[in-house]
């Protein structure tokens, strides 16, 4: 008996408070931050981790105290966790990645070390220099019984 198994996706892990101004833009928008580098291109990152990507967590403030990035923190104080998949064959990888962001070799040997350190696999890594249509991309929820649901 053959069974077929769904292709794998690469998922954009996001907070329902920044979900809808994707579905708003109708695009998942390169992102950089404070401390990238002005040469680089910003990138849009996708994870092949297919239960929840760690250097996709972030740090929340809640009344003046940092709380831990995890799973039920994003979920309580983001207005949910939602991750929105594609092809990865739509998107790069490792060093094409790197390449096309023109992320400088130390800085990648920073970003993978910071994977490492949090628990992440950079080797999951994927992403675009260029908007990823929203269109394109399946839509799930975290649900209250920390399961992945189409929306």
């Amino acid at each position: 008996m053959n069974t077929a198994h769904p292709p794998m996706l690469a998922w954009h892990y996001t907070l329902g408070a920044h979900l809808l101004r994707i579905l708003e833009n109708g695009h998942i928008l390169p992102h950089d931050t404070p401390d990238t580098p002005a040469l680089e291109c910003p990138v849009a990152w996708f994870s092949l981790n297919q239960r929840h990507d760690p250097s996709a967590l972030k740090s929340i403030e809640v009344n003046g105290v940092v709380q831990p990035p995890t799973l039920a923190a994003m979920r309580q104080w983001g207005n949910g966790v939602y991750r929105l998949g594609i092809s990865p064959k739509a998107l790069l990888g490792g060093e094409a990645l790197r390449r096309q962001a023109r992320i400088g070799k130390a800085r990648w040997a920073d970003l993978l070390k910071q994977a490492k350190a949090c628990g992440a696999n950079a080797s999951e890594w994927y992403g675009s220099v260029d908007p990823v249509p929203a269109a394109d991309c399946v839509i799930e929820v975290l649900n209250d019984a920390q399961q992945w649901v189409r929306v």
